[in-house]
């Protein structure tokens, strides 16, 4: 049952592409002569205008020995006898108008600047560029008493004196 439904799901899948790309296959014919143009396909169908010899039109599709076309802005769309077309060898027309492009953008190296940009911003209030020394420095040696076990070296931090 399920393959049966993917098959039908498949095919109709099928015929939907078809139908969509059947306006992709139009091509360009020519009124070999002048020739009705009716509202279906078969000359039991009402004239509802007239190709007159040279005129082009679209060919949408084919039914039988009719042709569906459309003459564009030149007259209603229907059906012709495709005895009465010739197929066109006409290389498509460029189009009338085209705008000219938009200029390429120009490179500022200098942009300006949004409206908040401090190249100087204030400093935070504990920021202090000349910290006060510690106390140890610019002082002379702590004094040595000899005769008391004290030792004084100069380390990372000042003088450091060990002992008594």
């Amino acid at each position: 049952m399920a393959l049966r439904k993917n098959m039908v799901r498949g095919g109709l899948a099928a015929l939907m592409t078809l139908v969509m790309t059947v306006g992709a296959y139009a091509w360009t014919a020519t009124a070999t002569t002048s020739v009705n143009v009716r509202s279906g396909p078969g000359t039991n169908f009402r004239v509802i205008d007239v190709l007159q010899r040279g005129q082009q039109v679209e060919v949408e599709y084919c039914r039988g020995s009719w042709c569906f076309v459309d003459q564009g802005r030149y007259g209603p769309n229907g059906w012709v006898s495709a005895n009465y077309l010739a197929q066109s060898h006409v290389p498509p027309r460029p189009p009338h108008w085209t705008p000219n492009p938009p200029p390429p953008p120009h490179w500022n190296p200098y942009p300006p600047r949004p409206p908040h940009w401090n190249p100087y911003p204030p400093r935070p209030p504990h920021w202090n560029p000349y910290p006060p020394r510690p106390p140890h420095w610019g002082h002379p040696r702590p004094p040595h008493n000899p005769g008391h076990g004290q030792v004084c070296f100069n380390g990372p931090n000042g003088y450091v004196c060990i002992g008594n």
